[in-house]
C-alpha cells in the first residue's frame, strides 16, 4: 500500500467527480478541476456567495472540467441554462470536497 505524502501547502487544484442531474431522473459523473482555496479566502468566497449568480461560484470555485467544451463563461452559463441543477450541484460538491465533509464517510 502505497502512503500518500503530506504537504503543509496543498496543490493549487484538485479533481472531483459531479453528478450532474439530468432531465427526467439521473445524473451524469463530470469530472472538474477545482481550486484549492485557503481558509481565510474561502470565508470570503461564503461570506458573499449569496450575491454570485450560479455561473459566477462555478467560476470562483472551478478551473477546469473534462467535457469536450473549454471551460469557460460561456460554456458554465450554457450549462447552467441547459441543466437546472448544475450550479447548486457543482458548489456544494466542492464545499463538501474543500472541507472534508465526507471525510470517513
Amino acid at each position: 500500500m502505497s502512503k500518500v505524502k503530506f504537504s503543509l501547502d496543498p496543490k493549487p487544484t484538485f479533481i472531483a467527480p459531479v453528478p450532474i442531474p439530468l432531465h427526467g431522473g439521473g445524473s451524469v459523473e463530470v469530472k472538474f478541476t477545482f481550486k484549492h482555496m485557503p481558509k481565510d479566502d474561502l470565508d470570503a468566497f461564503l461570506k458573499g456567495v449569496g450575491e454570485l449568480s450560479d455561473r459566477e461560484a462555478i467560476m470562483a470555485v472551478a478551473a477546469g472540467w473534462e467535457l469536450d467544451d473549454a471551460f469557460n463563461d460561456e460554456n458554465v452559463q450554457r450549462l447552467l441554462q441547459n441543466y437546472l441543477g448544475a450550479g447548486p450541484t457543482v458548489v456544494r460538491v466542492y464545499m463538501e470536497q474543500i472541507t472534508q465533509a465526507r471525510l470517513g464517510n
